[in-house]
Order: structure tokens, then sequence, then C-alpha cells
């Protein structure tokens, strides 16, 4: 099963000590391509054999031509982009790469599901729904899907330096990590140059979804120290805040009509 598992670095001094529990696919958050992560990566850092980029902004143009010239100038150990903005499948149509999709609010059914799967290798199903709905994703998607093993959950995303703004209008001093309490819910925002992205808490528990036939479990594992991170590779949550989010239970938000 470890060798499904595609996991995301949060530093490298810990890569050696994964390795050594049987991870070998490991994700990094890619340079100013991404949001919502304390530590991203340059092509230079990344050294192990079957590496990932992770790309979670939402690109202009500008951003968009950067990236087509990285993407096409490669090295050989970059397997795989997962990656939220719709828009880089075309981007990235004659790049001879895995293509992941990681947009969770939209990836919900398995219609939807389809029509994306003409177009990558696979996707993260939604975090939104419950276990017996990804169940029959699992069972009519035209490829395997992938799912979200464990991480905090995005909320929000928003392409403004929220905490920035925060801080000024209250003339009060500026923080990076900002743990937020909105009807007795637990939020984390986290900030940089390109945007701002508000989870939510507990982390969300998916590694039940570890039985399920899968492509990759993914896992994302934001603001835990070396020896949780270790924890939780070993299955042991007893010290990690965690829930099972809409996994039992169907989601309590829906667009009326």
């Amino acid at each position: 099963m470890k060798n499904k598992v595609l996991f995301t670095v949060t530093n490298l001094d810990i890569i050696d000590k994964l390795k050594k529990l049987g991870i070998d696919k490991f994700v990094y958050p890619f340079s100013f391509f991404c949001v919502g992560v304390l530590n991203t990566y340059e092509l230079d850092d990344i050294k192990e054999e079957n590496s990932y980029l992770l790309i979670n902004r939402v690109l202009d143009i500008k951003d968009i031509e950067k990236l087509k010239e990285i993407l096409h100038n490669l090295p050989s150990n970059i397997k795989g982009i997962i990656f939220e903005d719709l828009g880089l499948i075309k981007v990235m149509e004659d790049i001879n790469i895995e293509k992941i999709l990681f947009a969770p609010h939209i990836t919900t059914n398995y219609m939807s599901i389809n029509s994306y799967l003409r177009y990558v290798d696979t996707l993260i199903v939604s975090y939104d729904i419950t276990e017996q709905e990804m169940d029959e994703i699992v069972q009519k998607a035209n490829k395997e899907v992938s799912f979200f093993a464990f991480g905090p959950t995005s909320s929000m995303y928003s392409r403004r330096t929220l905490l920035t703004s925060h801080s000024r209008h209250h003339k009060i001093d500026y923080k990076n990590i900002l743990k937020v309490n909105v009807n007795n819910n637990d939020f984390i925002a986290v900030e940089n140059a390109y945007g701002t992205v508000l989870y939510h808490m507990p982390y969300y528990n998916g590694l039940s979804l570890l039985n399920k036939k899968a492509k990759y479990y993914f896992y994302f594992p934001l603001f835990l120290s070396d020896e949780e991170i270790i924890n939780l590779v070993n299955n042991d949550l007893s010290k990690i805040p965690n829930a099972r989010g809409f996994l039992d239970t169907k989601t309590i938000y829906k667009i009326k009509a």
C-alpha cells in the first residue's frame, strides 16, 4: 500500500526518515506556484527519484507562460504534476508527465469525474462526500481514482493577502498563521505573497480509504511536527486531533435552487 502513497514534503530533513518507513513518492509544493503551505521548493531542492510537483494556485497569463517554460524542461526525477487550475490541462497536453487533478470541491460525482479523467491520469476524489458516495465513484469511474488520506481541508482560497490586510486594519502584529474560531468551528489561515488559504480543522482522517481500490493515497500533513508525521505514517493518530469529516454524514453545505 505504501508504494501508492503520495506524501507532501513539509521539510526536507524528514525525507530519509519517511523512506525508512516505506514512503517513496514525495510531493513538493512548487515555488511561487503554491499557496496555503509554509515551505515551497525549487527544482534544485528536489533530489528524490519519484517526485511530484504540487501547483495549487489559480494562475494568470504571465505565470502560465513562465510555468510552460519550466514544464517543458523538467528533470527526469519529476514524475508528475498535482494541480488545481483546470486551465493547466491545456497547458500540459503535450507534456509527457503524469497529470493528477486535485480540485476537491468539484470532484464529487462519477459523471463529472469521468469527464475530467479524459484529460488526466487520475484525480483526487473530493473530501466533501461520504464514503458510500466514494464507493460508487470507484465502481463507475473510467480510470483508477485517488483519495485524500489525511490533512487539513481547504475551505477558502483568496488571491488577496488577507492576513496582511487584517493586521494593518486592526493595527496588530502580523502572523503568517492565524487560528480562527467561527461558530465553534476551528480554522487555520495561511498566507504567502500569492494569496491566503483557510483550512478547516481538525485534520481530515481518511485512513479508512486506504482499503479501497485506488491509484494513489494523498497525504497533506501541514503544520505537524516531525514526530507527529512519523506517528501518522505508522497510523498512530492518538495525539493528532482528527475527524472523519463528511465520510459518514452527507455535507450540510448545499447550493439552493
